[in-house]
């Protein structure tokens, strides 16, 4: 990992994910570009459209810049190589595209959760971000934990291609002498007798078992127990986070979207929202 961009809008979610991707930068010796948007929506031009004052962008422009170069100076005395950039587009297109142009290793961003029937609108950039970038994504929240070793990471495993990929990424994160328990959630059959009872399902089980030796065989799962759970795959792999006390949560996306993803969402988004812990997203190749 060499390069890691860093979505700053200077609340308190992005500076803790300033903060986690400092402490990446230390590990593996890489560098940060902090990145922050200003952008005006485009308004319809007519005889009554709003306009936007002349000054507006350059006086946004120069506030960004100046807070940027401050955290950039804090950083540069802690001994972190640091860049800054100040982007036009809109947050998560700006931000996807500059990852892309610098070949970032890693996009880190905070994300403030949005729920209900805002966030069925407009998302969130970090779901947008983590749906669009061609970099693995590291969204993390303000009440997510502060940096720490990642001695323990939980990684949602189906066994598709996506999943495999996030595997791949955490057996790069994880310490030395890590452990990675791989999450299989498998959907509950309810029985017609005791519909609050799930009915196991061993045919289930068999193939993830099968699939799971695969992996040993391989030497892709080093370090690494498979761990099945009952239940919906979302609510699985945040529960199963918490109690296993991952240090964070590294999983695949296959990158829904258009108007199947509006209504369907993902997996890897609604643990984005719901994760307490931080989340690493990327998608296959």
């Amino acid at each position: 990992m060499k390069r890691i961009l860093v979505a700053m809008d200077f609340s308190e979610h992005a500076e803790r994910a300033l903060e986690w991707a400092s402490a990446l930068a230390k590990r593996f010796g890489a560098e940060l570009e902090l990145v922050t948007s200003v952008f005006v929506v485009p308004l319809a031009s007519g005889p009554h459209s709003l306009g936007v004052p002349p000054d507006y962008l350059r006086n946004a422009r120069e506030q960004a810049e100046s807070q940027l170069d401050a955290i950039a100076a804090r950083l540069a005395r802690e001994g972190i190589r640091v860049e800054c950039t100040v982007v036009h587009e809109d947050p998560s297109s700006g931000l996807c595209a500059r990852a892309a142009e610098t070949r970032a290793d890693l996009i880190a961003i905070g994300t403030r959760g949005r729920s209900g029937l805002s966030h069925v609108l407009l998302g969130s950039v970090a779901e947008r971000t983590a749906r669009l970038a061609t970099c693995p994504v590291l969204s993390v929240h303000a009440g997510s934990p502060a940096p720490r070793a990642l001695r323990k990471l939980v990684v949602p495993m189906d066994f598709s291609a996506p999943a495999l990929a996030a595997l791949g990424l955490a057996r790069t994160l994880v310490e030395p002498g890590g452990e990675l328990a791989l999450v299989h959630a498998i959907a509950p059959v309810l029985s017609a007798g005791s519909p609050e009872r799930p009915l196991e399902d061993p045919r289930a089980e068999e193939w993830a078992r099968a699939e799971f030796e695969k992996l040993r065989g391989s030497g892709a799962s080093a370090n690494a127990h498979l761990e099945i759970r009952y239940g919906a795959a979302d609510a699985v792999v945040v529960d199963a986070a918490s109690a296993l006390g991952a240090d964070a949560i590294v999983m695949g996306t296959r990158g829904r979207s258009g108007i199947t993803r509006m209504f369907l969402g993902s997996v890897a988004e609604r643990v984005l929202r719901r994760a307490l812990q931080p989340v690493f997203v990327t998608q296959p190749g």
